[in-house]
């Protein structure tokens, strides 16, 4: 019986520093990050009989957060949007086509840290806050040199579990002739 630990003999497998390169070179698709923002928001949602409530009361919010008012705060408190409430109205990073194009739009023109105007949608009035904004890009190799070699190293134990099988079997067959 061979008995393979993938994990441990993977480790044990040196990858010659060129052959990291050529795998990044032949897969920087898969190593693109589209154009995304982290943002947050505050929704006061309306329906036409109340729009005008909903937008005096996300005025308030939005004239609170101007004068200083912590946003997870008023956003945990007030904040319709019952999903990201409980998380002071953390949404994540978002990229493009995710979102209704009023949300998107105000989203994508915020420089990190910045809060927009009030944003009406569908939905109703939002107030939003980008926590970062990162522009499409290829990720480096430096950052993806450990990931590459774990993936080659996986690869190359697969290639060796294959190959065991393969004379294993060869070996019964030998046996049985």
């Amino acid at each position: 019986i061979v008995w393979f630990d993938q994990a441990r003999i993977g480790q044990t497998i040196p990858i010659a520093e060129a052959d990291l390169r050529r795998y990044y070179q032949q897969n920087q698709d898969s190593y693109r990050t589209e154009e995304r923002v982290q943002v947050s928001h505050i929704l006061r949602r309306s329906d036409p009989a109340k729009k005008e409530e909903a937008r005096k009361k996300a005025e308030e919010l939005l004239a609170q957060l101007k004068g200083g008012a912590d946003f997870v705060k008023l956003a945990t408190a007030n904040s319709e949007d019952t999903g990201s409430a409980t998380r002071g109205g953390d949404l994540g990073w978002i990229v493009r086509g995710q979102t209704v194009p009023e949300f998107e739009a105000a989203a994508f023109s915020l420089p990190a840290g910045q809060l927009s105007g009030l944003v009406e949608t569908t939905f109703g009035f939002h107030i939003l806050k980008a926590t970062a904004h990162e522009q499409a890009r290829l990720r480096p190799f430096e950052e993806l040199q450990a990931e590459i070699q774990t993936i080659l190293q996986q690869e190359r134990v697969q290639t060796m579990r294959k190959a065991a099988h393969f004379i294993r079997e060869r070996k019964y067959e030998i046996a049985a002739v």
